[in-house]
């Protein structure tokens, strides 16, 4: 029978050293259905998680966030992917859609040659195979101005993209179909990254009969060319994905289908984990963690790894009082890390660096000199720094704060309910009063993305590939505000740190590159339009019949060679 949540919260109690009697629970072999014992993967089977959240959207021109990228992983490919971590945990570049790419020696011309049969889903393509043409369209539709799309800035190297953009033109001159199974992109500068952004999601091939016809409504039941294509999505309610029997890739996908379920907190989905409802989660609250960890059986089910990725607050630079670079660097001076981190059981790993350990340009305050630490000071608890700071901005008078009232937003989960009554608490120990609004992560994000909007929220960047570019240019540059969508939501802009980033974007050596990105990275922190706080750890854990799912550094779920260790397993499609 599914364990008490009594007994969790009992053994939390016990942590912080009260009395409260352990009581007992079940381990997934008191009524969970073991793993048969298949020595290679089997077909068949369902495939059932959850989310705190539903899905934003399923446009992968659109879609930005965790949980669209999860699901839109499995229905959509671009021409290049990522590998799965090899033993230090890195990740690389490997061929997708295309089996094979050129680079010109001064970086300004790539040949892609695509894969032969590769098929779209059944849909108004009725499943033709894919060509050069399929690429072309869906990179020019990023620049569509009526989209919006947030992943136009990541292609906006290839040349002729600026003259869609502004709707002089409807074709981008630098995309280039050599032939059907041939595309060549031409860029107007040297973009250490691009290759990158070509494993974006945005970088999903589509097809344009399917997305033209149906509109707006496209984004409900797209088509791709995924392991899994859309079957429903009831929204609130759930999300079916079914197997692509025709997929390119030999043998997989192993699941028939893959449901996503909305709206479930983290207490609730790990009892349904325990009832066998779910196959995995990866959230746990405070006390499930705690217990998952002490019991013997449910410890092996758990797998943790170090997230690429760094929360904290950001605060709106062009709205009273954050207006006042010596109230933010007050408030970013005020916030104990450490107690964060032991609010979050010890995996919240406090930081002064917003870019995360593993990339170039991180810093660590320990390894650095004193004139280094200097412009990284605001970033530590210091509650009498904070206080030197408050009393200089124009919004505290005699000690007292006189400025306009803050409200922060909050998402409605565990971490970030957690984070945001310990700022509040950390506020008002320097004379800063906070209240708190908890709202959805679709309301959150169109928000934050709106300028004038939302003085100071939790926040996170969690990694799209693996450079520092990625955790300062979508964030802090000034090209990077919009009137909506707009990925830099402190709306920072900085003359000087856009210099610094344009020139780290264009460096060709590597050791250039990173003085750059930690220069910039080190006038952001000065300016403190973020509160840093710590990188996070990613967690797993799944039924024991789960075989093949992988926690991922980019997609966070990788379920598309995940199987099910059961008897009823079919040993071929």
């Amino acid at each position: 029978m599914p364990a008490s949540p009594l007994a969790r919260v009992a053994l939390l109690g016990l942590s912080l050293g009260l009395l409260f009697p352990l009581l007992s629970a079940c381990s997934p072999g008191d009524g969970l259905a073991p793993a048969f014992g298949h020595t290679s993967p089997v077909y068949g089977g369902r495939f059932v998680f959850a989310g705190e959240e539903d899905i934003r959207t399923m446009d992968p021109a659109i879609g930005y966030d965790e949980v669209s990228w999860t699901v839109m992983h499995l229905v959509f490919e671009q021409l290049l992917a990522y590998s799965d971590p090899d033993e230090d945990g890195q990740v690389h570049l490997i061929g997708g859609l295309a089996e094979a790419w050129e680079v010109s020696e001064d970086g300004l011309s790539w040949t892609f040659h695509l894969r032969h049969g590769v098929r779209f889903h059944a849909g108004l393509s009725k499943g033709r195979e894919m060509t050069a043409d399929d690429v072309i369209y869906s990179w020019t539709r990023l620049f569509d101005a009526h989209l919006a799309s947030p992943g136009a800035d990541f292609y906006a190297v290839i040349q002729g993209a600026d003259a869609v953009l502004a709707g002089e033109s409807s074709q981008v001159s630098g995309l280039v179909a050599l032939d059907p199974w041939t595309v060549q992109v031409h860029l107007v500068r040297h973009d250490a990254t691009f290759a990158n952004a070509v494993a974006m999601t945005f970088g999903s091939v589509v097809p344009a009969e399917d997305v033209k016809d149906r509109g707006e409504q496209w984004s409900f039941s797209p088509v791709g060319t995924g392991p899994f294509r859309v079957e429903s999505w009831d929204i609130g309610e759930k999300t079916a994905f079914t197997a692509n029997r025709d997929y390119w890739q030999p043998g997989l996908p192993y699941l028939d289908e893959i449901v996503y379920l909305p709206n479930y907190t983290r207490s609730i989905q790990f009892l349904k984990l325990e009832a066998g409802e779910l196959d995995q989660v990866n959230r746990l609250t405070s006390p499930d963690y705690l217990w998952v960890r002490s019991d013997p059986a449910w410890s092996q089910r758990i797998e943790e790894i170090a997230s690429v990725d760094t929360y904290g607050e950001m605060l709106n630079t062009q709205m009273p009082p954050f207006d006042d670079v010596w109230f933010r660097r007050g408030v970013a001076a005020s916030i104990n890390r450490d107690k964060l981190n032991k609010l979050r059981n010890g995996r919240a790993h406090p930081t002064v660096s917003w870019v995360p350990p593993g990339l170039a340009a991180h810093v660590e305050w320990d390894e650095m000199s004193p004139a280094q630490r200097r412009p990284y000071r605001y970033q530590r608890y210091d509650p009498g720094l904070a206080r030197q700071c408050l009393d200089q901005s124009r919004y505290f008078q005699d000690g007292h704060y006189t400025g306009p009232g803050i409200t922060y937003w909050a998402l409605n989960d565990e971490a970030s309910a957690i984070t945001s009554q310990s700022v509040q608490q950390d506020l008002a120990s320097v004379g800063v009063p906070l209240d708190i609004k908890t709202t959805t992560f679709p309301t959150y994000l169109s928000a934050t993305g709106q300028p004038q909007t939302v003085q100071m929220a939790y926040t996170a960047w969690v990694m799209d590939y693996p450079d520092p570019k990625n955790f300062l240019d979508p964030i802090f540059d000034c090209d990077s505000r919009a009137e909506q969508n707009s990925q830099n939501s402190t709306f920072y802009c900085d003359p000087e740190t856009d210099r610094l980033l344009d020139a780290a974007d264009v460096a060709v050596d590597p050791d250039q590159r990173t003085a750059l990105y930690e220069a910039a990275q080190a006038r952001i922190m000065e300016a403190a339009p973020v509160v840093v706080e710590y990188h996070s750890t990613s967690l797993s854990v799944t039924l024991p019949v789960v075989r093949g799912f992988k926690v991922h550094p980019i997609w966070t779920r990788d379920m598309s060679q995940a199987w099910l260790d059961v008897a009823e397993g079919r040993p071929s499609p």
